[in-house]
């Protein structure tokens, strides 16, 4: 499942104006300082026997606007990996290193571009892992001031981190997701992102696994209402829920009803399950009421019934 993501996300990133959009968002707080018509891509100077490093990240592009000459990469990641800075690390220098045996190769005495890397991580759990090197080596003391640390720049959907990104398709692509992972977007929050492309809706699918993103309504739509997608799920789902009668009743009606008022919340399982039932039902309902920790006399004050007459449909089983 994680290569699916990773294939997914880059795929999304090869689009210059994406790609570009997340830098100006990280370094630049959002301001259009690169442009994505200065993005070429890599010839070969990064592959080489030893390593073909097109292979190993996900995107690079060189930049040259004339006063801005760098390389810029970008690395998806889908979980948390306690390796990713060491990695980090060994793509830029990997990257200054091809370009150094480049500039050997045509003799010319011209400085290396930056190597800028962006790690993007998509997961749901909270990076946890190292961002700099000083936080995997044990640094001794005598030789701090002589230790190289390397800082890993990283962008995590998770958290609290905001990006003023400019494309409206990054933005909704991050910001869809993130309300997906904290659940805020079942606050009725997905009424702001409006109008949704399906191919970034896809990636959303993708990288969250939500239910109620439809994929065939996806191949189907150019663009889709975030509110509507969502309505249609609980409408399907509730459906799904009162055909279950009973065991939503009592579901509930523990888990929900206790805070809210015991009653509103088991009565809509009981009463369809009382009409619907049978013998057999109404056991399997004070048994399940009983394994949640509900003892006879509780039951039988909910059900208002005897506790004698539950005593007895128990003793049947």
């Amino acid at each position: 499942m994680n290569k699916i993501k990773d294939k997914m996300m880059k795929e999304f990133l090869e689009n210059n104006a994406y790609f570009v959009d997340f830098f100006n968002a990280y370094f630049f707080d959002g301001q259009r300082v690169l442009k994505p018509e200065n993005c070429v891509e890599l010839d070969s100077e990064m592959n080489d026997a030893n390593m073909d490093l097109e292979k190993h990240v996900d995107v690079i592009r060189k930049y040259n606007d004339g006063n801005l000459y760098s390389a810029f990469i970008i690395e998806n990641q889908s979980r948390v990996d306690a390796s990713m800075v060491v990695r980090a690390a060994t793509y830029e220098y990997v990257a200054y290193d091809r370009m150094l045996k480049k500039l050997k190769k045509n003799k010319s005495k011209e400085k290396l571009p930056m190597v800028h890397i962006l790690v993007f991580y998509t997961g749901e759990r909270p990076w946890n892992a190292a961002s700099k090197l000083s936080e995997l080596v044990d640094v001794d003391e005598r030789f701090k001031s002589y230790f190289h640390d390397y800082q890993m720049n990283l962008i995590e959907i998770t958290g609290n981190t905001s990006y003023n990104f400019n494309e409206e398709d990054v933005y909704n692509l991050f910001y869809i997701c993130r309300s997906i992972y904290d659940q805020s977007i079942y606050e009725e929050k997905s009424n702001s992102f409006g109008l949704v492309k399906s191919s970034v809706l896809k990636v959303v699918k993708t990288l969250t696994d939500v239910e109620w993103l439809d994929l065939k309504e996806l191949e189907e739509k150019e663009e889709i209402e975030m509110c509507e997608a969502e309505k249609r799920w609980l409408e399907v789902k509730s459906k799904e829920w009162k055909a279950e009668g009973i065991e939503l009743g009592i579901k509930q009606g523990i888990e929900q009803g206790i805070e809210q008022g015991i009653e509103q919340g088991i009565e809509q399982g009981i009463e369809q399950g009382i009409e619907q039932g049978s013998e057999k039902k109404e056991l399997e309902m004070y048994q399940k009421m009983m394994d949640k920790g509900f003892d006879i006399k509780v039951i039988a004050s909910i059900f208002s019934v005897s506790e004698e007459s539950i005593e007895r449909l128990l003793m049947k089983a």
